[in-house]
């Protein structure tokens, strides 16, 4: 434990390092909040809600949406993708470090620092907006929140993980990753909750595990579902980090196989 602790702390202080692409990956995320913040505010501006939401709910839904995506997305696990194609992913192969947990402790470090900075953020954005937030009060809902963000925050990076894994069959698992993050975000209810949209996608979005990353969490933070709801949800979590992780498992036996190091 101690070995990937300090990957966790080499990490953190490499982070920091290069400032610069540092505020401008947060320039980027409070553009986003700013911009869906005031979608949704116009929307629900006329009769003080939209959809099945009142307008403190969509706030609310945007604020934290925002401080899961710094929490849960990352970007370490591209890296597994470009460390296979150059070679470099060969030093791995000769530590005593398992390949998974090492970038898995880089990207907590990441998460650490965006999820302070996206805190930060937030609280100085309500105070000059005076937005209306809903403050969560009631234990239960908290318990369940705070367990599927870990949920969350495992599955996405399963999921993450296993797509960088197909640099061991193409050099353009770049591309095919983008694409996947790209929809990801989209269907894990980043940008507005997923039930606004018709029953016929909704269903569709509840079937895949993109929905449990950002969508289901945020679900249980509003009170919006019951408790049978919650479990069967968090049941859903855990059936999709269960098939992520065989998928990783066979994809990590047979990549090595193919792997010949080039690059070295």
């Amino acid at each position: 434990m101690k070995k990937y602790f300090t990957v966790f702390k080499t990490s953190w202080e490499n982070e920091l390092e290069y400032r610069f692409a540092f505020v401008l990956s947060r320039f980027r995320n409070i553009v986003y909040l700013l911009l869906l913040y005031y979608v949704w505010m116009n929307l629900s501006q006329m009769t003080g809600r939209f959809a099945m939401y009142r307008a403190e709910e969509l706030t609310t839904y945007v604020f934290l949406a925002h401080l899961l995506r710094s929490i849960i997305f990352g970007a370490q696990s591209r890296l597994a993708a470009l460390e296979i194609n150059d070679g470099t992913f060969s030093t791995y192969l000769v530590k005593p470090i398992t390949h998974f947990w090492f970038i898995f402790w880089r990207e907590l470090a990441q998460k650490m620092i965006y999820f302070i900075s996206a805190v930060c953020e937030l609280a100085i954005f309500i105070f000059f907006t005076k937005a209306n937030f809903l403050w969560q009060n009631n234990i239960k809902f908290l318990a369940f929140f705070a367990v599927a963000i870990l949920g969350s925050i495992f599955l996405y990076f399963l999921l993450t993980y296993l797509v960088s894994l197909l640099a061991f069959w193409s050099r353009e698992a770049m591309g095919p990753r983008f694409l996947f993050e790209w929809f990801m975000e989209f269907a894990s209810g980043a940008f507005f909750p997923l039930d606004i949209l018709s029953k016929n996608f909704l269903l569709v979005f509840q079937f895949l595990p993109f929905a449990y990353i950002i969508y289901f969490p945020l679900k249980i933070y509003l009170g919006k579902w019951d408790s049978w709801q919650i479990v069967m949800g968090i049941s859903m979590q855990l059936v999709f980090i269960v098939i992520s992780s065989l998928l990783v498992m066979v994809a990590w036996k047979r990549g090595l196989k193919r792997y010949c190091g080039e690059g070295i």
